[in-house]
C-alpha cells in the first residue's frame, strides 16, 4: 500500500465496516466511540490519536468524512452527526463556515483574466512527469532558469488553501497559468506570475493527482484529473467549466491517485483504492479490489478499454479466525501516472502489493500493455508473496486476525516508471520500489538489465513518489521516514543509467529537526530537475537544489513558516511530501504541508520562487 495515501483520518472506520443503520445519536463522545475509537484509540502507527485529531481544523475533518476519502465509512451518519464528530474530534466549533469555492474570497481573483485560450499545453510543466516518458526533467528553455540562477531563487508569493492541512496536488503550468488540485476537492487556476485566482472548480472529492492538459483533434483543450472517489474529469482550462465526469470503477473503495496521461485524443487513467484500510477490520470480507488501467475517449469520457492488473477475478478463499469470509486475489493498485511509448504502441505501469492471501503474481510488478487494446504484453514481478493490510502494523491479536499470513512487507511500486534512451540507442525502463531497489528493465521484453539498492526500504522506505532522469543519470531521493529518525532518514543519490553504479551520494540533512515536533528528514517527495540542478523536498520542510554533477547543495529554503498570502487566507508551510516542484518560465512552484497521520508537519501553502523574488 502507498503509505502516503493513508490519510490522517484513516481511522474513521466503523467498528463494523458494513454500514450500520442510521441513528439519532447526537453525543460527540458516543459517536466517536462507535465510529472512530476502534482505530484512533489503539495507538496504531498510521492513525492519530484523539489528542492528535484535536490539532486539526474541524472543516478539514468534516470535508474528509462528508465528501472526501473517508466518506464511504461514514455514509450511515447524518450531516449533523458528521458535524458533531468533526467538532468533537477537533475540539473546535465549525460555526458558520464557507465551503467549496466560496472559501476563496472575491479579493483573491484577478482583476483581468486571459481572453485567449491556452495555445501551447507544453509551454510550462504538464502532468506529473512533464512528458510521456515521466522523466520529471524540464528543458532549459521551458525552465527559464539556469543552474547559475538557482542560488538566487527567493520567495515571490504564497497562496493559502482554506480548510486543509495537507497539500497533495501537483501544480502544473501553461501559458502563464497555474493549475492545481487540493485535498478539499477544489481545483484552482491562478495567474502563474502574480498568484491571483482565475477560477475555482469543485470536484466531488479530494484531488491529489497532477492535472494534465490535452488538445484534441478539434482544437479543444481540456484539463484532466482524477479524485479520491474514483471519478475522472475533463474541464475547460479557460473557465473551469465541467465538460464530462466518469467513474473509473464501481468498487466502493476506488481512488484515483495517479495522474491520468493524455495522448492523441485519448486518456490513460490509473486506478487504485483504499481497501487495505477496510481490510484491516476483522469483520470486513477482505478483499475484492483489483487495480487497473483505463483508456477513455478524451472528448467525452467514453471507455475504450479497461485492463485489470490482476487477471483472475476474486473468489472465496476460506474464513478468518472470527468467521469472516475472505476473498482473493486482490490489490495490485496503480498508484502513479502511466508511462507512454507511442512509437512501440506500449504503455507501462507499476503495481502495489496484494491485500489478501495468496498474493497475486501481478502485485509489486512492472507491466507493459498495448496502447490500442490494453493487452498485457509482459509482467515483471520483483517481489512475490507481498500481501498486506494496515492491520499488519498492529501486533495485537485482534488486529492480526485481519493481517494476511504473508504479512507484507508492503513494498509497492509508488513512483512512475521512466522511459529513457541512452546516447548509444539503448532503451531502458527505470522503476523504483519502496524496497529501496531501482530496476532497469528492457521495455521490449521485461527482462531486468540491472538492479541496484539505493535505500534500505520499508513501509515508508526506499523510493516513494518519484525520481528525475536526465540524459545519463537518475536522481533518486530516499525516504525511510518510518524506519529511521531525523538526521538518519533521507538523502539523495545519483545513479548512472548505463550500469546502475552510483555517481554520487548525499546523505540526510543534519540538525534541521532540532527543537521541532513532527519532523523527519526523509525525502519522500518526487524529485524535479533542470539542466545542472535537481530539486528535492523533505519532511523537514526544506526544498533543496543539488548540483547534478557533484550533489553539492546549491540552494536551500525552509518552507516551514507562516506566510502572508496573495489571497488573504492564512497559510503555513510544513512537511513536503508527494508532489515535487513544477519548474517553468523562471519560477519554481512547490506545495508545502503534510498533516496526515499527525506524524509530520501540516500546512496549506502553495509557494512560488523566482530569481531575486521578481
Amino acid at each position: 500500500m502507498r503509505i502516503t495515501l493513508y490519510l490522517w483520518l484513516a481511522g474513521v472506520v466503523m467498528s463494523n465496516v458494513v454500514a450500520a443503520q442510521p441513528t439519532t445519536v447526537t453525543d460527540g463522545a458516543e459517536l466517536y466511540q462507535t465510529n472512530c475509537a476502534y482505530c484512533h484509540d489503539r495507538n496504531l502507527p498510521r492513525m492519530p490519536s484523539l489528542e492528535g485529531l484535536k490539532e486539526k481544523d474541524p472543516r478539514d475533518i468534516f470535508s474528509a468524512i462528508s465528501g472526501g476519502v473517508m466518506a464511504p465509512y461514514t455514509r450511515s451518519l447524518s450531516v449533523n452527526q458528521r458535524r458533531i464528530i468533526a467538532e468533537y474530534t477537533s475540539g473546535k466549533s465549525l460555526g458558520e463556515f464557507a465551503s467549496g469555492a466560496s472559501a476563496i474570497p472575491s479579493s483573491a481573483y484577478c482583476k483581468t483574466k486571459p481572453t485567449e485560450p491556452i495555445s501551447d499545453i507544453n509551454s510550462g510543466w504538464n502532468g506529473w512527469g512533464n512528458n510521456l516518458a515521466n522523466t520529471r526533467f524540464q528543458t532549459a528553455e521551458r525552465a527559464g532558469l539556469s543552474v547559475a540562477d538557482v542560488p538566487k531563487l527567493k520567495f515571490k508569493w504564497a497562496f493559502g488553501v482554506p480548510a486543509v492541512s495537507t497539500m497533495s496536488g501537483h501544480p502544473i503550468v501553461a501559458d502563464g497559468r497555474l493549475f492545481f488540485g487540493t485535498f478539499s476537492g477544489l481545483v484552482i487556476a491562478l495567474d502563474a506570475d502574480s498568484g491571483c485566482a482565475l477560477w475555482v472548480f469543485e470536484a466531488h472529492a479530494g484531488v491529489r493527482t497532477a492535472l494534465t492538459l490535452g488538445t484534441l483533434a478539434d482544437g479543444t483543450t481540456s484539463l484532466f484529473f482524477g479524485d479520491l472517489s474514483g471519478k475522472v474529469y475533463a474541464i475547460d482550462p479557460q473557465t473551469g467549466t465541467e465538460r464530462w465526469v466518469i467513474l473509473a470503477d464501481d468498487h466502493p473503495h476506488v481512488r484515483i491517485t495517479g495522474t491520468p496521461v493524455y495522448h492523441d485524443n485519448q486518456l490513460y487513467v490509473p486506478i487504485s483504492s483504499l481497501e487495505e484500510i477496510a481490510g484491516s477490520m476483522p469483520d470486513y470480507p477482505c478483499c475484492t479490489f483489483r487495480g487497473g488501467l483505463m483508456k477513455v475517449d478524451a472528448a467525452n469520457g467514453a471507455s475504450i478499454w479497461k485492463t485489470y492488473t490482476i487477471a483472475e477475478e476474486p473468489t472465496k478463499r476460506g474464513k478468518n479466525a472470527v468467521g469472516t469470509q475472505l476473498w482473493a486475489p486482490s490489490g495490485g493498485a496503480v498508484w502513479t501516472a502511466p508511462t507512454l511509448d507511442p512509437e512501440h504502441n506500449l504503455v507501462y505501469i507499476v503495481t502495489g502489493d496484494s491485500y489478501s492471501d495468496p498474493a497475486a503474481p501481478e502485485s509489486d510488478a512492472v507491466m507493459a500493455l498495448t496502447m490500442d487494446t490494453g493487452e498485457i504484453k509482459w509482467i515483471r514481478q520483483t517481489l512475490s508473496g507481498d500481501a498486506f493490510t494496515i492491520a499488519c502494523t498492529d501486533p495485537s491479536p485482534e488486529s492480526q486476525v485481519a493481517c494476511p499470513q504473508s504479512n507484507g512487507p508492503d513494498h509497492d511500486f509508488g513512483s512512475s516508471p521512466v522511459l529513457v534512451t541512452l546516447a548509444d540507442g539503448q532503451r531502458l525502463l527505470l522503476a523504483g520500489q519502496k524496497s529501496g531497489w531501482l530496476y532497469a528493465i528492457d521495455p521490449a521484453t521485461g527482462e531486468i538489465t540491472w538492479q541496484t539498492e539505493v535505500g534500505d526500504g520499508g513501509i515508508v522506505g526506499g523510493i516513494e513518489w518519484g525520481f528525475a532522469v536526465d540524459a545519463d543519470k537518475a536522481y533518486v531521493a530516499i525516504a525511510e521516514a518510518w524506519e529511521k529518525d531525523a538526521g538518519e532518514a533521507g538523502g539523495i543519490r545519483s545513479i548512472n543509467i548505463k550500469d546502475g553504479t552510483t555517481a554520487w551520494d548525499v546523505g540526510p540533512a543534519k540538525g534541521t529537526c532540532a527543537g521541532r515536533e513532527r519532523c523527519n528528514t526523509g525525502q519522500l517527495a518526487a524529485v524535479s530537475g533542470i539542466p545542472g540542478a535537481v530539486f528535492s523536498g523533505s519532511l523537514d520542510g526544506h526544498l533543496r537544489a543539488y548540483a547534478t554533477d557533484t550533489g553539492e547543495v546549491l540552494w536551500d529554503f525552509d518552507t516551514r513558516r507562516d506566510y502572508a498570502t496573495v489571497n488573504g487566507t492564512s497559510a503555513t508551510g510544513g512537511s513536503i511530501n508527494g508532489p515535487g516542484p513544477a519548474i517553468a518560465n523562471g519560477h519554481v512552484y512547490v506545495v508545502s504541508g503534510y498533516g496526515m497521520w499527525n506524524l509530520w508537519t501540516p500546512g496549506n501553502a502553495l509557494i512560488a520562487f523566482s530569481v531575486d523574488g521578481k
